[in-house]
């Protein structure tokens, strides 16, 4: 008798611990909302499956009804009506009526009516209490947090893990661009025929244990891209073996997104295209190869790094050198 309850208990256990690891595998990051700064952080696990390593980080817009505290998202709409007769693409639930979003537009399913005045104000406080995102970063928290990632509100100066790319700021003049929010990867938004703002090209020193070299790399909107044949070259110094991106069929377009597979996984990259040559975002890259970039601020240095804790021999140090502005008209 002692033998089958225990057997009893034993599947009990196990049947009540399925759902457990099946549950903690749904969640892959944690996002934490700094009202203060109006910055949200996104983390994933590390080894012992809590949520500290820092993954990547959005510029917001907050506002005084945007509570502080802890929520697990719920209900999510690729468009939703907002207080004031406006609408938001890629809204997700935090609580209540507070939902991430991007920044309204005046009418539903027209990506042309954006709210520019209040693009602008994107890393300020501006919203209702909503957490305004441009389109990218909104429908990147649609895409990858399920209903039920913990989101932490918090108000603090801290330093932050990561500093966020900042917007591009549009010209309140120019009628044709500023109706649509410049990250929006609709291939009609008119953005993707413009170059990014400060576009430039730089030469980049590449260090690592393995070897010394340079590339040529191209920098616009916050951000740097490479091309496909400089970013193997790079990330190949930290024994990883990147695919030939999908070439984009669209070649008149300055900007838009293609595809990289790593490891049997396929994942959406942004580019650049100057000059008849296509650049491949970096952190995209590194993301698609779950490779950590980060940004060292005293040493002008951006760092791609794998493992829990970065030694010389699993990190690559990108120092600038030279900058050529680009006429971007």
């Amino acid at each position: 008798m002692r033998k089958k309850l225990s057997l009893l208990f034993m599947a009990l256990f196990l049947f009540m611990g399925v759902p457990q690891m099946a549950q903690a595998a749904e969640y892959p990051y944690e996002v934490e909302v700094n009202l203060t700064q109006n910055v949200v952080t996104v983390y994933k696990k590390d080894a012992a499956g809590n949520y500290t390593v820092p993954d990547r980080a959005f510029v917001c817009s907050v506002g005084p009804a945007t509570p502080t505290g802890t929520f697990r998202t719920t209900d999510k709409y690729v468009w939703r009506a907002l207080f004031g007769n406006v609408y938001g693409q890629y809204a997700t639930r935090i609580t209540g009526s507070i939902l991430f979003h991007s920044v309204p537009y005046y009418t539903m399913y027209d990506k042309g009516s954006l709210e520019y005045l209040e693009y602008n104000k994107l890393g300020t406080s501006a919203s209702m209490g909503c957490v305004r995102l441009t389109v990218e970063n909104a429908k990147w928290i649609y895409d990858n947090c399920p209903a039920g990632t913990t989101i932490r509100m918090v108000k603090n100066n801290n330093p932050l893990p990561i500093q966020p790319e900042q917007p591009q700021k549009l010209d309140v003049n120019d009628i044709k661009l500023r109706g649509w929010d410049p990250t929006d990867p609709d291939p009609a938004n008119p953005w993707h025929k413009v170059l990014p703002d400060h576009a430039r090209m730089e030469s980049i020193n590449v260090k690592s244990a393995r070897s010394s070299f340079a590339v040529d790399a191209f920098y616009g909107g916050g951000t740097y891209y490479l091309t496909a044949e400089d970013a193997g070259k790079v990330f190949a110094q930290l024994g990883k073996t990147l695919s030939q991106p999908v070439q984009p069929a669209d070649t008149i377009h300055a900007m838009g997104t293609t595809q990289i597979t790593y490891e049997g996984k396929t994942t959406e990259i942004s580019y650049c295209i100057y000059e008849g040559k296509t650049y491949y975002k970096l952190r995209d890259l590194a993301t698609a190869t779950e490779t950590d970039i980060s940004w060292n601020a005293q040493t002008d240095d951006i760092v791609l790094s794998i493992g829990e804790e970065p030694n010389w021999f699993n990190r690559v140090f990108l120092r600038r050198n030279l900058a050529v502005e680009i006429s971007a008209s």
